[in-house]
């Protein structure tokens, strides 16, 4: 069995992955395991955190922001995974994104 995580819903339900990714993961592989984790929900939240409310923004347009976006597409233990993009967007907007997410993943 695996498992999803989806960015916006995380942060809704008050999980700090903007300034405690490194604890909200320690206590994700603590009580599901982080190798059951198999890919990412990518997508900015509307509403602050803890709000409870799963409103998706666009990538960097939500209180996530792009640094909080960067921290987890550059994250060491998220690196390998898929990333799926699940934003209120049309085709265009999709493509912006993508390339907006190309310049902040950092190689190495």
């Amino acid at each position: 069995m695996g498992v999803c995580l989806d960015t916006c819903h995380v942060y809704d339900g008050g999980y700090d992955i903007v300034e405690n990714l490194e604890g909200v993961l320690e206590e994700f592989d603590k009580v599901i395991g982080l190798e059951r984790l198999r890919a990412i929900h990518l997508n900015d939240s509307k509403n602050p955190m803890g709000s409870h409310k799963d409103r998706h923004e666009k990538i960097g347009e939500g209180s996530l922001g792009l640094e909080g976006i960067s921290k987890i597409i550059n994250h060491p233990k998220l690196l390998n995974l898929p990333f799926y993009l699940e934003t209120p967007n049309e085709l265009d907007g999709y493509a912006e994104e993508i390339s907006l997410l190309k310049g902040l993943r950092k190689e190495g």
